[in-house]
């Protein structure tokens, strides 16, 4: 029986088995299987692309609604400037402190589209403080929460005590990015020279303690400052940095997801890899400035600063309550160190209020209530409240002001 014949009988044969058509007529798999492998490479491919775009979307509608939502933003501390003259730069180094700002500089300043404009008028030596009258001097120290950035300067705390107590001079030494480290090199340069008896030393929860952990280590017994003159041993950045600033600088979403995410291990780890021993090395480093301000007659007030993430109900990893119980235990146990914590003051109204909007320092209105809470302790606790009076105070709120060079002497200082 021929090969074809054998083929129908098996066809016709309803008890066929499946080997009975083996090698019978089979097609040929070559082209179909190529086909097939076509079809699933191009669907692969789709099926990739389509989850790409869909992840584009999805950053590109998260970044939007970051931007147009300053409420969801986090404070990332990059500002926009308008330099009125030379040089056109904020900052230059110093042997002592690290750098101060550039004397005699004028600029306008302002950290989001959502906060104000305000001018800024930098003293000879190199500070936002331009009160010149009479009184005695009080010692203002701190970071950018004390200089007073986002508010103008006649809305700091310290010009607020100045225009209440005008027997006394608040002398705001506040500088972006110090840290006690910075602070004890400034105060120990020229507080020698200038007579006082009270030193107010802001502590800002939310950023002094990474701050410190970089520019001093603790001794066996004590603490040694390492601040070196900004820009001694900078390298070329890596690529990696050079990355992370253009997003940090470039992209709401990229601050979000750095700050929640990435920076608990890629911050200043020699402070989040042990939180109980970079408080202690705060505590050793007030113990120092209290130590100063004893040596030159003078008493020491810790103003608590909490940051906005705190009020917010947000976790920053820097365990703010911890630092608050260290700075409490340390000034009740040392005669002549204070506090005063503004923070019931300042939870009480909207956080959106008392911080800014897009950036998250102070508000005018937060620096109001730190004033207040600073104004009932020299009225009722400060050994030299004898001449001083209190009063009710009122926050005024001020016109915004456009960063126009042209009219700065119509500007309010």
């Amino acid at each position: 029986m021929s090969r074809k014949a054998e083929h129908q009988d098996a066809l016709n044969n309803p008890t066929a088995a499946p080997a009975d058509f083996i090698g019978e007529s089979q097609p040929r798999p070559a082209g179909i299987l190529r086909r097939i492998r076509r079809s699933r490479n191009l669907s692969g491919a789709l099926d990739g692309l389509i989850i790409v775009v869909s992840g584009l979307v999805a950053v590109l509608i998260c970044e939007m609604l970051l931007r147009f939502v300053p409420s969801l933003q986090l404070p990332v501390g990059e500002g926009e400037y308008v330099f009125c003259g030379m040089p056109r730069a904020r900052h230059q180094s110093h042997a002592l402190y690290g750098y101060t700002e550039v004397p005699g500089n004028s600029y306008f300043e302002r950290f989001s589209p959502f906060d104000p404009w305000n001018h800024v008028q930098i003293n000879r030596d190199g500070f936002r403080d331009n009160a010149t009258r009479d009184g005695a001097a009080v010692f203002v120290l701190g970071d950018s929460m004390v200089r007073g950035s986002l508010v103008k300067e006649s809305e700091t705390f310290s010009a607020l005590l100045n225009t209440w107590h005008p027997q006394l001079l608040f002398k705001n030494y506040g500088t972006g990015g110090y840290g006690q480290p910075n602070e004890i090199r400034l105060y120990e340069d020229k507080a020698p020279n200038i007579p006082h008896k009270l030193v107010i030393a802001g502590l800002s929860l939310s950023t002094d303690i990474e701050d410190n952990a970089e520019r001093a280590v603790l001794t066996p017994s004590s603490v040694e400052i390492t601040v070196e003159p900004a820009g001694s041993g900078l390298k070329k950045p890596s690529l990696a940095l050079q990355a992370h600033l253009f997003l940090w600088q470039n992209s709401k979403l990229y601050n979000w997801f750095y700050s929640t995410l990435l920076r608990p291990y890629v911050g200043d780890r020699a402070s989040r890899r042990d939180m109980g021993q970079a408080i202690e090395l705060t505590r050793r480093l007030f113990v120092r400035l209290a130590d100063d301000a004893r040596a030159n007659g003078a008493e020491l007030l810790v103003v608590i600063l909490p940051g906005w993430a705190e009020l917010a109900g947000r976790d920053d990893g820097l365990q703010p309550s911890k630092q608050r119980e260290m700075i409490k235990a340390f000034a009740a146990a040392t005669p002549g160190v204070y506090v005063v914590d503004p923070t019931e003051k300042l939870a009480a109204n909207d956080p959106m209020k008392t911080y800014g909007i897009g950036d998250k320092h102070l508000s005018p209105l937060g620096h109001f209530l730190v004033a207040e809470a600073i104004d009932r302790w020299l009225i009722n606790s400060w050994d030299g409240r004898q001449s001083l009076t209190g009063g009710k105070h009122e926050f005024v709120k001020t016109a915004p002001i456009e960063p126009d060079c042209l009219q700065l002497s119509q500007v309010e200082p």
